[in-house]
């Protein structure tokens, strides 16, 4: 039997703790033991997700100085791998110890800014990065990270669970009628991620008689900054604020449309979940949402300026809606093939195996979007 020590930090958001979550449920408990630390204060929403979660002592902001109790850690735990779901947990965690490390990455801006430090972590022990989707991977190569130590593993969607919220009602428990067309945009939010812009949209949309609704979930500079900027105009604000009431993979499946809407890298998890609800995806063709989405195929896009708002663009996609029904079928069905819950669980188990034995991270790993 082989123990997983799964390293939270300070980063870590409703993707981490979907990722860390799945495999604790799904992980053979005769072939696997997993226990959960955190090495920086995490945010409420994080503890609350896991039934116990060892908190290492930390001073300050910076996790490596917790490099001491996670040493401890592997000890007392008898960790055989770590698996470190942010940048600052990876560093931390090599600081102290040579076990196989792998570093999980969904953001692919975090790649390229930390590729020279994960580089650095590489040289140090037995390593591996899951890159949660194809861009991902591109950013650590691009920034001279081997290619041997990437693999990608797409995230898994719970299916069952999406049926379960839709039975649960969250649009009526909003006071949210039938004949509103809801829409959210992915979280977390971020100046460099574009959800103004798909804000800006909204609010124009609204303000011209329409029946859009925005779901924001979660807190934050940027969310609170677009708050402000829908306040300062005359009429019904079209936001609904959520909070951190609801996970952001239930506000995903309640939508009727969720706009990704960046002028640059963004990660894709919300893109996975918004294709398996029947969510329509209304984005920007960048790289990374191209990469999943073709326009009027599985979803709509649109090309973003060079300089300027994309907010008109943006409106003019919301309000077509001809062909919703089949863009969502072709979705779900991509969905199917490339983010099934049980392949994300096979895919991480094989990896632990590969690093324990020595063989090459990614040895009987394919990506699923690339084979469907």
């Amino acid at each position: 039997m082989s123990t997983i020590g799964h390293l939270l930090d300070a980063s870590c958001s409703w993707e981490q703790r979907l990722g860390v979550s799945q495999l604790l449920d799904r992980l053979p408990r005769d072939r696997f033991r997993n226990h959960v630390a955190s090495v920086q204060r995490s945010e409420p929403t994080m503890r609350r997700a896991f039934s116990r979660v060892d908190s290492l002592p930390h001073f300050g902001p910076l996790g490596v100085l917790a490099s001491p109790g996670v040493g401890r850690f592997v000890s007392r735990r008898g960790i055989d791998v770590l698996h470190a779901w942010g940048v600052a947990a990876a560093q931390t965690a090599r600081a102290t110890s040579s076990v196989p490390l792998v570093v999980h990455l969904f953001d692919p801006c975090v790649a390229s800014q930390h590729v020279k430090l994960l580089r650095t972590l590489w040289t140090a022990g037995p390593m591996a990065v899951v890159c949660s989707c194809e861009i991902v991977r591109r950013r650590l190569i691009e920034g001279g990270f081997p290619v041997e130590a990437c693999v990608v593993i797409r995230p898994g969607v719970d299916f069952a669970a999406i049926s379960r919220w839709r039975r649960r009602g969250l649009r009526s428990r909003l006071g949210l009628l039938k004949e509103h067309f809801v829409v959210t945009v992915p979280h977390p939010m971020a100046r460099s991620a574009g959800q103004f812009d798909a804000c800006w949209a909204v609010l124009l949309d609204r303000l011209l008689g329409s029946n859009v609704r925005l779901l924001l979930s979660g807190a934050g500079r940027e969310q609170r900054r677009i708050v402000r900027f829908v306040d300062a105009h005359e009429g019904e604000s079209p936001i609904i604020q959520l909070g951190d009431d609801e996970p952001f993979e239930q506000i995903v499946a309640t939508c009727d449309a969720i706009l990704v809407t960046p002028p640059g890298d963004i990660s894709t998890t919300s893109i996975a979940w918004a294709m398996a609800s029947e969510t329509v995806v209304i984005g920007s063709a960048v790289h990374a949402v191209a990469e999943l989405i073709a326009n009027k195929v599985n979803g709509l896009l649109y090309k973003p300026p060079a300089r300027g708002t994309s907010a008109g663009a943006i409106r003019r996609l919301l309000r077509d809606r001809a062909s919703d029904a089949k863009i969502k079928e072709v979705a779900r069905g991509h969905a199917y093939e490339a983010f099934g819950l049980r392949r994300y669980v096979e895919q991480v188990m094989q990896l632990y195996d590969n690093m324990l034995t020595g063989q090459p991270a990614g040895d009987g790993i394919h990506d699923a979007a690339v084979a469907s």
